[in-house]
């Protein structure tokens, strides 16, 4: 039996803002998550929806980028002072810490 890990990492956006991630991981794959941090995402539902689909994922760069990009696209989100690229790369460093 596999259990989760619990990992978490504070991402420093190259526009200077946090992202700070909290998520629970088992073998491989997000669990779930939970985003904060100093930056805001419109309209305010979005940021709920994008850890809900973040569910299941696998802890990987490319399947996370589509995933990503595919919820800012498809739901018209926009982050103010980040990028989806800083999602991903948030999420990522949970790995390295």
């Amino acid at each position: 039996m596999i259990s989760s890990s619990i990992l978490s990492a504070d991402y420093k956006a190259p526009g200077g803002k946090m992202l700070r991630v909290r998520l629970t991981e088992k073998n491989g794959r997000i669990e779930n998550v939970k985003i904060s941090g100093d930056f805001f995402l419109i309209p305010e539902d979005s940021l709920p929806k994008l850890e809900k689909m973040l569910e299941d994922t696998r802890l990987d760069e490319k399947e996370l980028k589509l995933l990503v990009d595919r919820f800012f696209h498809g739901t018209n989100a926009q982050g103010l002072g980040i990028s989806p690229d800083d999602f991903v790369k948030a999420i990522l460093s949970t790995k390295s810490q």
